[in-house]
């Protein structure tokens, strides 16, 4: 192989690891969230999570003016799914693709997070774009009924599983509720 083909071969490879672990651990994050963030299987991640988080923006508070930090008790502990697979690739991955996937799961974990927050804000920069509207009121339906629409970036791991729903499922005119405005959380 010359060094034209080295480089090619490189990148391509950085770029299926990259893309195997951004779908890798928002598929994580879907599943964690589904099996311990809406169960008392752990009680800690339970009560912060449902008690914290769901309970602030209930019903029509579905946004507020910032970010009420209640999730950053249950961060780390979505962490803990990924310590096998950082393992695991640290024992079968080349340096430089270890390294790849290392950064391409922190920046996994930093959209899902970011994402997320932006949801809840009233006047997030991202509600100009299409794509992120569509994101957030799959999201609201997830706080309207729990146990659907685990996911916060993917929403395809909720099709495979079967926990995808969307507003004509429950007879919910998003629109409707948008053009009235979504009552905000106090701060």
């Amino acid at each position: 192989m010359n060094v034209i083909e080295t480089i090619i071969f490189r990148l391509a490879a950085y770029s299926m690891i990259a893309g195997s672990t951004y779908y890798s651990a928002s598929f994580i994050q879907t599943l964690f969230h589904r099996l311990f963030g809406h169960t008392r299987r752990i009680g800690k991640i339970y009560e912060v999570h449902v008690g914290g988080h769901h309970a602030q923006y209930s019903g029509e508070r579905m946004q507020s003016d910032r970010w009420i930090a209640t999730e950053r008790h249950i961060t780390l502990y979505y962490a803990i799914p990924f310590i096998p697979m950082v393992l695991t690739a640290w024992s079968f991955l080349p340096l430089d693709f270890f390294v790849v996937h290392i950064g391409s799961l922190m920046l996994t974990i930093w959209w899902h997070i970011y994402l997320h927050r932006q949801y809840h804000l009233r006047e997030s920069w991202f509600s100009r774009f299409n794509w992120f509207r569509q994101k957030q009121r799959l999201h609201f339906l997830h706080h309207w009924h729990p146990r659907t629409n685990y996911a916060i970036v993917e929403y395809k791991w909720d099709r495979l599983l079967g926990t995808f729903a969307d507003s004509v499922r429950f007879g919910i005119d998003l629109e409707r509720q948008e053009a009235k405005g979504v009552k905000s959380s106090s701060d």
